[in-house]
C-alpha cells in the first residue's frame, strides 16, 4: 500500500466519524407566544370577536381602519353587563 492510498482511507474513516457524531434529528424553533394582554378589554372588534383592545397603549390596526372609515370608537365599546 502507498501512502497516498493510506492517506484516503484515514480520510474516508475520518469523513465516517463524523457522519456518525452528527444527529440525524432536525431541530425546529418555534416562535414564542405573545404574551397575553394586560388589563380587561374595554374595545372588540366586530368581525372578529378575538380581537380586543383594552383602551391602552397604541391603536391596533383593525381599529385604525375603522376610524379612518368614518366609524365611531363608542361602537366598538364592550357592555358592562358581565
Amino acid at each position: 500500500m502507498s501512502s497516498g492510498q493510506g492517506e484516503d482511507a484515514d480520510k474516508k474513516q475520518n469523513q465516517q466519524q463524523r457522519q456518525r457524531a452528527v444527529p440525524k434529528t432536525r431541530i425546529e424553533f418555534v416562535p414564542l407566544a405573545e404574551r397575553p394582554p394586560v388589563g380587561k378589554p374595554r374595545y372588540q372588534d366586530p368581525a372578529n370577536q378575538f380581537q380586543t383592545w383594552t383602551g391602552r397603549g397604541k391603536r391596533p390596526n383593525w381599529l385604525k381602519q375603522y376610524l379612518e372609515a368614518g366609524r365611531s370608537l363608542e361602537e366598538f365599546k364592550i357592555s358592562e353587563q358581565e
